[in-house]
């Protein structure tokens, strides 16, 4: 799946590609751009890569999907078809989202549908995480909150959860939801993102991808700040991810998750995730083996943070790459 680009060069000419390190996913898309499904087919029901890389694969194709109503034609063509089923299911999804954050006239509609068919596919498909993900995804829309674990005194879509835990523990994209769904822009807290994402990561196995959870949720408590006052943003990032749990929790994404691993088999916006947490925190040598992994597929998220994306993550890719 990952082909690694292997390239220390400082300047870089960036792609702007989710499918980042996974060719077969790009090859995918730009097909399914123009109406052609037979690949997203195979890709998709190709589970060898793993549940974490088939849930994101899904979710890219999804979002061109929603657009161009490419799902439509093929679940036409193949009503049988488990891939296209789920396609279809994950870009209702997206457009329901869409609709409730225009709020548009048909959105309420849209997002009941929606739940539907996540409980109408998972009775479908019993054994599948994917329908209950949806339903994670489709959580800012549709609040389904009850109180969480005694230990977290969090509201949040925990039977859902519940759910997804019973057919895969440790899923990447489901407890990214969870923390979605918990935090302010679903009318929840920092705090509680936080608490949630130590929670969990504290349980993960070694080696899992749950460990970046506390990268984003220093991302959160940085966002809520730069709401709130006018500190230069300069100074906001040093003062975040300069402290010394900051630096702990970076180190261990970088120690635990990352070098184990190689940069094999990981998605990209959790390398950008720890390539971003390493430069802010001054960690120059590290970054750059992130970067150097990352190659040239770039991505808005979090860059974007501190201004315009593409300048801060060529610039912050230099600064880190002259030190290797």
């Amino acid at each position: 799946m990952v082909k690694r680009r292997g390239s220390g060069e400082s300047h870089l000419k960036l792609v702007w590609d989710p499918a980042g390190l996974d060719r077969r996913l790009a090859t995918t898309t730009q097909e399914l751009r123009v109406g052609r499904y037979a690949l997203a087919g195979e890709l998709l029901a190709d589970r060898q890569a793993g549940e974490d890389v088939r849930d994101y694969r899904y979710l890219i194709l999804a979002q061109i999907a929603a657009s161009n109503g490419v799902d439509t034609a093929w679940l036409a063509e193949e009503p049988d078809s488990p891939e296209a089923a789920l396609l279809r299911l994950r870009a209702n999804v997206i457009r329901a989202l869409q609709a409730h954050r225009a709020r548009h006239p048909k959105a309420d509609g849209l997002v009941d549908l929606a739940r539907t068919q996540c409980l109408e596919t998972a009775e479908r498909f019993p054994e599948d995480p994917l329908p209950w993900i949806a339903l994670l995804h489709l959580a800012p829309a549709a609040p389904q909150n009850v109180p969480g674990p005694p230990e977290l005194q969090v509201a949040g879509p925990w039977q859902t959860m519940g759910q997804l835990w019973r057919r895969d523990p440790w899923n990447r994209e489901a407890h990214h939801r969870l923390l979605a769904a918990v935090g302010p822009k679903s009318g929840g807290s920092v705090s509680a993102v936080s608490g949630v994402a130590h929670w969990i990561s504290s349980q993960a196995p070694t080696g899992s991808a749950l460990v970046v959870l506390q990268l984003v949720a220093f991302i959160e408590a940085f966002r809520q700040q730069l709401e709130r006052n006018d500190l230069n943003r300069v100074l906001l990032t040093y003062r975040n991810w300069s402290t010394a749990y900051a630096e702990q929790e970076t180190e261990r994404c970088y120690t635990q998750w990352f070098l184990p691993s190689g940069g094999n088999g990981v998605l990209l916006p959790d390398l950008h995730h720890l390539a971003h947490a390493l430069w802010a925190g001054s960690q120059w040598r590290p970054a750059a083996r992130v970067f150097d992994v990352i190659g040239p597929y770039a991505m808005t998220t979090p860059w974007s943070l501190h201004g315009n994306p593409e300048q801060v993550l060529a610039m912050a890719r230099e600064r880190c790459m002259s030190e290797l």
